[in-house]
């Protein structure tokens, strides 16, 4: 199965996937994704679409899932840059995704379960990307640690928030 090119059907805009190895990556639904690539339709809503007809929409917020815990595992295991940026806006996507059907309790157990990750790849960023750039990325990543930091009400988020700050300033001040 190709399944980066099915990936980069569905999600178009996230040129950087180009870039990562997706040779260990087993995906849920992988005939879904075959069929969804042979059909020649491309975007996330299209996508949606034909999830619905074939096996329920369910299923798209479980393929962005795993994609986003792939990228999370190739980020930890290898230390790999190259999925610091998708894994991002992946789990932008996947918020966006959960909060526009109706799932923000699964929402929360995503921010609450994987904002950690976000804020330890700060200083990766800041480390290979132009100081604009970097520090979009930071204010990003800040404003998604705070928002778990006023959900959770909890101290290791308030600490994130605090590192995401910090983190931030750094880049700043570079």
């Amino acid at each position: 199965m190709k399944t980066k090119k099915a990936l980069l059907a569905i999600l178009p805009e996230l040129e950087e996937l180009r870039d990562v190895d997706f040779r260990q990556y087993a995906p849920p639904y992988p005939n879904l994704l075959a069929a969804f690539l042979e059909s020649g339709e491309r975007g996330l809503p299209a996508f949606q679409k034909f999830a619905e007809r074939a096996v329920g929409k369910e299923a798209v917020g479980q393929v962005l899932l795993s994609l986003l815990q792939y990228l999370l595992i190739r980020y930890r295991r290898f230390n790999e840059y190259t999925v610091v940026k998708p894994t991002v806006k992946v789990f932008l996507t996947l918020k966006g995704w959960l909060n526009e059907n109706g799932l923000e309790n699964d929402w929360d157990r995503v921010l609450g379960s994987f904002i950690g990750y976000l804020v330890s790849m700060v200083p990766m960023i800041g480390e290979h990307e132009d100081k604009g750039l970097a520090l979009a990325y930071a204010r990003l990543i800040e404003d998604l640690a705070r928002e778990a930091s006023e959900k959770f009400n909890d101290e290791y988020y308030d600490e994130l928030f605090k590192r995401a700050v910090e983190l931030r300033k750094k880049i700043e001040e570079s």
